[in-house]
């Protein structure tokens, strides 16, 4: 009786100490994977055994909850999370501006198109991480291919002068020159004795006629001049060849104050 008495204290001893571990846990759990609810009766196991019996299979960058090393209990639900992560090409257009060029040589609503816009783009690499399908985020890790976009120039009039020769409400850009630009007044002072104040093709001389070489330039052709404005080649000069153009004022003194420089002038049609 003795004996049995100190088994039985010891045995006690072990249970409270914790040297003899005892569960007598067995339920049910449930477990949501790929959108369904499967349903398993276990009893002292971990979420990996239970796992494993059903025959679920893992990723290794799937997401489970609880974690894999979790004893599991009456009730619980398993949360299985599909994780997947692909590589794709995104093309973002970059859309062109447009650049107004206020220009106090043109009237008002004279409109010249200087350069054609074009929209550019931006070629990404991007990693797209899913759960379930359902996109979490997704990261730029690299720059393909890009095309910077061009803006389109416009050069718009704020002149209020109606001038003897006024430019059609809109025109564009075919070519430009780089020219050596000198002034001239179609008097006297300028075209001596015998001026008459008319062009080599029969216009009358004024501010908007311009001397051009006719061999680069054919006479009749509608130039836009850097600092100068809208104006007709109309006019021819001795010492007028090749890159040079010759433009005419109304007055003399804006003529004879007319530094020699170069210009851009663009040929419109």
């Amino acid at each position: 009786m003795k004996k049995i008495l100190v088994i039985a204290g010891v045995l006690i001893a072990m249970l409270f100490t914790g040297s003899v571990y005892f569960n007598p846990f067995k339920g049910n759990v449930k477990i949501l994977v790929d959108g369904k609810i499967i349903e398993a009766d276990v009893k002292n196991c971990t979420v990996y055994d239970v796992l494993k019996e059903k025959k679920i299979s893992l990723d290794i960058q799937d997401i489970v909850s609880p974690g894999l090393n979790t004893l599991v209990a009456d009730g619980i639900m398993i949360k299985i999370q599909r994780v997947k992560e692909v590589n794709i090409t995104v093309t973002e257009i970059l859309k062109a501006d447009i650049v107004r060029i206020w220009d106090k040589t043109l009237n008002i609503n004279e409109i010249i198109d200087l350069q054609n816009g074009a929209d550019g783009f931006l070629e990404k690499e991007v990693k797209v991480r899913y759960h379930d399908n359902k996109e979490v985020w997704r990261k730029v890790f690299n720059i393909a291919n890009q095309k910077k976009p061009i803006n389109k120039v416009i050069i718009q009039g704020t002149s209020k002068i109606r001038r003897m020769y006024m430019m059609p409400k809109r025109m564009y850009v075919d070519r430009v020159y780089s020219l050596l630009a000198t002034g001239y007044y179609p008097g006297p002072e300028d075209c001596g004795p015998y001026a008459d104040g008319l062009t080599a093709n029969g216009m009358k001389a004024g501010y908007g006629v311009c001397a051009v070489d006719p061999k680069l330039i054919p006479l009749g052709t509608k130039l836009y001049v850097e600092n100068y404005g809208y104006c007709i080649a109309a006019d021819t000069g001795g010492s007028i060849k090749g890159n040079k153009i010759d433009l005419c004022f109304d007055f003399y003194k804006d003529s004879s104050t007319y530094n020699p420089k170069y210009v851009k002038a663009y040929v419109l049609k």
